[in-house]
């Protein structure tokens, strides 16, 4: 396979994969680390180890969008601080869903990304609480 298709591969079906668990779940830095470990081996050699001899950009360099002359790849730490605040978002937006009483764990950083990015209009006050 060529590096364009690792390159799809790794953007498509593993960071796809890694989503599924990111929605639910606030990883810890060890398991963001190892995910980027597995992608970066996989988009480099193809394999699930590779030596800093074998990458040819910088992994943050990889992780930028195109737009700023990266590749495009998902940053697995933003993308699970992005999904978990939909999570609060879609818990605050639709309360009528049956997941919606699902207790959500979420961090602080998490926390203020939706404080910051979603605004709360009062109303009558029964989605509002102070």
């Amino acid at each position: 396979m060529t590096r364009a298709g690792w390159t799809v591969q790794v953007q498509f079906v593993l960071t796809a994969t890694t989503i599924y668990h990111a929605v639910v779940l606030d990883l810890p830095p060890w398991a963001v680390k190892a995910i980027d470990k597995i992608l970066r081996s996989y988009m480099w050699r193809g394999c699930k180890e590779a030596k800093g001899g074998h990458c040819l950009i910088t992994w943050p360099k990889v992780t930028r969008p195109k737009s700023l002359r990266g590749l495009g790849i998902s940053n697995i730490k933003n993308l699970n601080r992005a999904l978990r605040a939909r999570w609060l978002w879609l818990r605050k937006s639709e309360p009528s869903k049956p997941w919606a009483s699902l207790p959500i764990q979420a961090s602080e950083c998490v926390q203020a990304l939706c404080s910051m990015a979603v605004a709360t209009e009062v109303g009558n006050g029964t989605n509002t609480l102070f």
